[in-house]
């Protein structure tokens, strides 16, 4: 009987409870559209696209280039190129190795070249060139890696014609001291890059192959500000350096290679034998970590450099891998892999050590291929695409 009740109110129901029926119908509708909307955004979230350029870059057919060492764009959408001559080996009569220091447009046409070695500064001895950086006032920051020994422990400052302004620490020389110390504030660790915050004109230094660190300088005067280690903790150069595959992450810094700081102020650093990112506030205040691809067993790390998209918000996180010789596309937020750029292999849009990474102002995407590949390609920025 009570079934009957029912089933008649329904089929008959009052005005004001035809009135609820209809707007819970209505609303339970607008719920069910606005969940099946939320699923097909989730599963087709959109991804960054790029096709490779083959032309580029224009180099004069004489020249050879050697191991990428660095490379970055300015803000005129210009891309600075730094390699290491002394690694060609085909030193023929017809070819030579190209200029240490090498300047394109976005069509990849020659701009500028010049070599490193001057008065008054410590170049990086043959083969420890390592990390190029051009800041807001279009002055080029260049490192040394010290793959000779502990010697180069000093970070040169250029402007954008190559004219000497500027060197924080110094090489190791004679009856010098190169042991490392990851919490001296004169002298650095084999330096391998550097990044500099317009907001306080400050160069972070990813102080990583001999230290384990980051390190911060006056842009102006190199004069010491801080430096932190992993976690925002002291570094300790005494704690081996073992690698964690699983479980909490080691305390210290493995190889600190890479670092960049967005557009929102946080500093992005690539710890790659470590196979992870540290994310910090300029002040050193460790906010997060991501492990990537940690499972790989290769030696050469799966964080090798870091850029990030063209957008203003910079959503996407570009990270070079270097054990599978691919791009990997990150959610900048939540680190999730979206899709990747490029596999192993010599062809047009193929890498061999993918080592550096860069983007320009249109969101273009520049690699430099280490030892292997020895060479430089630009993946144009197509747009976004639903990831399937």
């Amino acid at each position: 009987m009570v079934i009957d009740n029912l089933v008649r109110v329904f089929r008959t129901p009052p005005k004001n409870v035809r009135r609820f029926l209809v707007a819970a119908v209505i609303t339970f509708c607008i719920g069910l559209i606005a969940a099946v909307s939320s699923a097909r955004a989730q599963s087709g979230k959109q991804v960054p696209t790029f096709q490779v350029d083959p032309s580029w870059p224009q180099l004069p057919e004489t020249w050879i280039l050697g191991a990428s060492a660095g490379i970055a764009a300015d803000s005129s959408g210009n891309v600075w190129f730094l390699h290491r001559p002394g690694s060609v080996t085909e030193k023929k009569a017809c070819c030579r190795p190209a200029p240490v220091v090498m300047q394109f447009d976005a069509a990849g046409k020659l701009l500028q070249s010049w070599n490193g070695a001057g008065e008054g500064y410590q170049w990086p001895m043959e083969n420890d060139e390592h990390g190029i950086y051009v800041d807001y006032k279009n002055n080029v920051w260049i490192a040394g890696r010290g793959a000779n020994g502990a010697s180069e422990n000093q970070l040169l400052k250029f402007d954008s014609r190559g004219k000497f302004l500027l060197q924080v620490g110094r090489r190791a020389m004679g009856n010098d001291s190169v042991v490392n110390n990851s919490n001296d504030t004169v002298r650095l660790g084999q330096p391998a890059d550097m990044a500099v915050y317009p907001q306080t004109n400050e160069v972070f230094v990813a102080d990583g192959y001999g230290n384990r660190r980051v390190i911060v300088f006056d842009a102006d005067t190199g004069m010491y500000k801080r430096h932190w280690g992993a976690y925002g903790n002291q570094p300790d150069d005494a704690a081996r350096k073992t690698a964690r595959y699983q479980g909490p992450g080691d305390p210290q810094f493995n190889q600190v290679h890479h670092l960049r700081i967005s557009s929102d102020g946080l500093v992005y650093v690539a710890d790659r034998l470590n196979r992870r990112i540290q994310v910090f506030r300029a002040d050193g205040t460790f906010v997060k970590e991501a492990f990537i691809r940690r499972d790989s067993k290769e030696n050469a790390g799966t964080v090798s450099s870091l850029a990030f998209s063209g957008d203003p918000r910079q959503n996407f996180l570009y990270v070079a891998d270097q054990t599978e010789n691919q791009i990997l596309i990150l959610d900048r937020q939540t680190f999730e892999e979206l899709g990747t750029v490029g596999r192993l292999g010599r062809y047009a849009g193929q890498f061999v050590s993918p080592h550096n990474i860069a983007t320009d102002t249109q969101g273009n995407l520049y690699v430099g291929e280490d030892v292997g590949g020895q060479r430089v390609q630009k993946f144009v920025f197509k747009g976004l695409t639903a990831r399937r």
